[in-house]
Parts: C-alpha cells; sequence; structure tokens
C-alpha cells in the first residue's frame, strides 16, 4: 500500500490537486505495479508564512 504525502505551498485549486493524484497515482501503479486502490496521495498545504527557502520566509519574497 504505496501512500504519498506531497508538500505544498497553498493556494492550488481542486482540479489542480485531482489532477497531481492521479497522475502520482498512475506513476505508482505502472512503475511498483501496485494496485490503485492501495495507493493514497495526501496533500499538506503550508502557508507561505510557515515555509522558508535560503533563509527568508517564502510571503516575503512576494
Amino acid at each position: 500500500m504505496p501512500h504519498v504525502t506531497v508538500q505544498l505551498l497553498a493556494g492550488r485549486t481542486v482540479d489542480q490537486k485531482r489532477a497531481c493524484a492521479e497522475a502520482i497515482t498512475q506513476a505508482i501503479v505502472e512503475h511498483l505495479n501496485a494496485p490503485r486502490g492501495g495507493t493514497s496521495v495526501v496533500f499538506h498545504e503550508i502557508d507561505r508564512d510557515d515555509w522558508a527557502s535560503g533563509g527568508q520566509l517564502m510571503s516575503d519574497s512576494d
């Protein structure tokens, strides 16, 4: 039972996450020969104030 966690900045649409979940699931089924129904994908959205890169909050780089 593969489980994939995707961490990303908040702001993607439901349609974007739906398409991404489908693509990830298909890749797992294809490349790992795992059952589709046993594959799960979780989106963990992170606010721009809670993510820093290079010592700078993402919200400060807007």
